[in-house]
């Protein structure tokens, strides 16, 4: 049986943790409107668990995952600190606790392989429209899933499965360009090469599936 086509992302950020996510950064949209900041003055992008989250909900993260892709802001505005100051407080459905949302200010998609397409693939979250001086893009899943063979933890793995699942992800696609990523990446190639090839061959094993 051959693998179906693979269905278009879609992103729901009516979760807790979604209106966390949107809440941190209309925080910081509301500082650039303020600062007189221009329309896409701050590009960032988002991966990890909040974005995994928003594609499947298969699980919470509490860290937010972000590149900032473009910014230009006004001289004296330290970017870096607005996203650091403005942690978000939601109530995780599941568990019906208080949770924390904050940004992490270590990301570095340089810590794993990426591909240079990702930003053409990402999707813009509609609460950040062109006018907005702030413009929040959502990784596409491929790409979400390629940056997570770096580390490849319980977490990462489970991550990865997830969007597969999803049907957001054709395999043949992960794969192709997965590989071109860990082609450029400065590390280690061997670890996310042979982690890439463990996933493919589990899912494709559990799904009873070829790809042709």
């Amino acid at each position: 049986m051959k693998l179906p086509d693979a269905i278009t992302p879609r992103i729901n950020t009516n979760t807790a943790l979604g209106q966390a996510l949107i809440s941190m950064f209309k925080s910081v949209e509301a500082e650039l409107i303020q600062e007189k900041a221009g329309p896409g003055a701050v590009k960032i992008i988002v991966f990890g668990g909040c974005a995994v989250h928003l594609y499947t909900h298969h699980r919470i993260s509490l860290d937010v995952d972000a590149e900032i892709y473009q910014a230009c802001v006004p001289l004296g505005l330290d970017l870096q600190s607005l996203l650091a100051q403005v942690p978000e407080l939601f109530v995780d459905e599941r568990s019906a606790r208080m949770m924390e949302l904050n940004y992490d200010l270590q990301y570095n998609t340089s810590l794993g392989p990426i591909h240079e397409d990702y930003w053409t693939r990402s999707i813009a979250l509609k609460e950040f429209p062109e006018t907005s001086p702030l413009h929040i893009h959502i990784a596409a899943p491929v790409d979400i899933a390629i940056t997570k063979l770096g580390r490849a933890t319980d977490h990462d793995i489970g991550d990865i499965n997830a969007l597969l699942r999803s049907g957001f992800i054709l395999t043949e696609d992960f794969r192709r360009l997965a590989l071109q990523a860990i082609d450029v990446y400065v590390g280690n190639k061997e670890p996310p090469t042979s982690v890439l090839s463990n996933i493919l061959h589990d899912y494709l094993e559990e799904s009873d599936v070829e790809v042709f």
